[in-house]
């Protein structure tokens, strides 16, 4: 799985879980916390064959890790580091 795909089923879950979220009421931190993680767990477990994609992936998860990173340092929501989560990866 090239990195191309691997970023459209990353955002294709982050879409699909958005609509889900909306029937309900808003998600708490730890809701948000817990999707964070998973997507992070998602990101690094997504199998690539070409050293390029792999290139690319560590890329975007280094930018992830320090989008949450930072975020959990300044005391921000889980879900700020959510939506920043899903605006990485649906710009890819």
């Amino acid at each position: 799985m090239n990195l191309r795909n691997t970023m459209g089923l990353l955002a294709t879950t982050l879409l699909v879980s958005l609509p889900a979220m909306a029937e309900h009421k808003t998600p708490t931190e730890a809701q948000c916390r817990a999707m964070v993680d998973g997507m992070v767990q998602s990101m690094k477990a997504a199998p690539l064959k070409t050293e390029r994609d792999k290139q690319g992936a560590r890329e975007v998860i280094e930018r992830v890790e320090r989008i949450v990173r930072d975020n959990r340092s300044r005391g921000a929501s889980e879900c700020e580091s959510w939506a920043a989560i899903g605006k990485v990866v649906t710009s890819q």
